[in-house]
């Protein structure tokens, strides 16, 4: 009984002494972090841009005043493969539809029918269509500013206006 007598009292001897350490210690001081480094860097850069394709020539074929397909023709720097050609945000097919030619800067021509146009589009009788070309970066979402034109499409035996593309 004398050991539990003992340890009880112990305990409650390193218990007090605790409780006394606790108490007298000072309190928890509260701090303003501050940082005044007034060390900074300065540096400029300039982004990668694509060049703009350049439109050449973008004609019209009618038979008998009816819409037929148009070609268009256009210089880049890049190769085919970079190549983006679309009709109202459509794109079209490039490996079917556009032929390269040159070693850079290349020449790159698609003639489309209106058969294709209407496979791509529905029918584009007495509509105005937007036609653009853009350089890509295979992989990416980078894309350079459009080369674009106006084709517009008459209705049968042109009574819906006149065929062009401009």
């Amino acid at each position: 009984m004398r050991r539990n007598a003992r340890a009880r009292i112990l305990a409650g001897v390193v218990g007090l002494a605790v409780l006394v350490g606790v108490g007298s210690s000072p309190a928890v001081q509260m701090t303003d972090a501050a940082f005044t480094d007034s060390e900074y860097a300065a540096g400029s850069f300039t982004a990668a841009t694509l060049a703009k394709p350049v439109v050449t020539s973008c004609t019209v074929t009618s038979f008998l005043g009816t819409f037929t397909g148009f070609t268009i023709t256009w210089t880049s720097p890049y190769p085919k493969v970079q190549q983006r050609f679309s009709i109202n945000n459509v794109v079209v097919d490039n490996n079917a539809n556009v032929t390269q030619t040159g070693s850079g800067p290349y020449t790159f021509s698609s003639t489309i029918s209106s058969g294709v146009l209407n496979t791509l589009l529905g029918s584009l009788l007495g509509s105005t269509n937007a036609v653009k070309v853009e350089a890509t970066y295979s992989g990416t979402s980078w894309a350079s500013a459009p080369a674009t034109r106006s084709l517009s499409v008459g209705g049968l035996l042109g009574l819906g206006g006149n065929n062009t593309c401009t």
